[in-house]
């Protein structure tokens, strides 16, 4: 065997028992604190403020009320350590393209925040895509319902 083939089949080896050896410590500590999300576990501050911003179909625009209300947010948010902003869709779509479009949603309204000063280091951004709806329906006021990026302060 020439010294090449020897030297892959060798990393192979050494790959395939690495990965036979790693044990699986996620058991061990919270999922929370695997995904780095440990703030989830303190206390979530109450606004007595809508917590959802509502899109239009396929559209990841706020408007002139949106932004009045993530206005509304500001002077919790500057108390706030952490805001998360979860972006969801409705189920029409493929799975890849509404995780992206939840995603869309939530950077729009994360940059609407920094544009307001809020720090970009404290605003985490999550897309459930069409995994988590509000209704479960499949009708224009279900679908209306589940086009959103919920706000959570922390």
């Amino acid at each position: 065997m020439e010294p090449i083939g020897i030297f892959i089949l060798a990393m192979v080896c050494q790959l395939y028992s690495c990965a036979s050896n790693v044990s699986d410590s996620v058991d061990q500590m919270s999922y929370a604190s695997v995904a780095g999300e440990e703030y989830l576990q303190g206390e979530k501050i109450v606004t007595n403020l809508e917590d959802k911003v509502y899109f239009d179909f396929d559209k990841a625009i706020l408007d002139a009320k949106d932004k009045g209300l993530i206005d509304e947010y500001l002077p919790f948010i500057e108390e706030a350590k952490i805001v998360r902003l979860e972006g969801h869709c409705d189920e029409r779509g493929t799975r890849e393209y509404n995780l992206a479009l939840g995603e869309r949603r939530a950077l729009e309204v994360r940059d609407y925040l920094i544009v307001k000063g809020i720090s970009g280091k404290k605003i985490r951004v999550v897309s459930f895509g069409e995994e988590k709806p509000l209704k479960r329906a499949s009708n224009e006021k279900a679908w209306s319902e589940n086009r959103r990026v919920e706000i959570s302060l922390y």
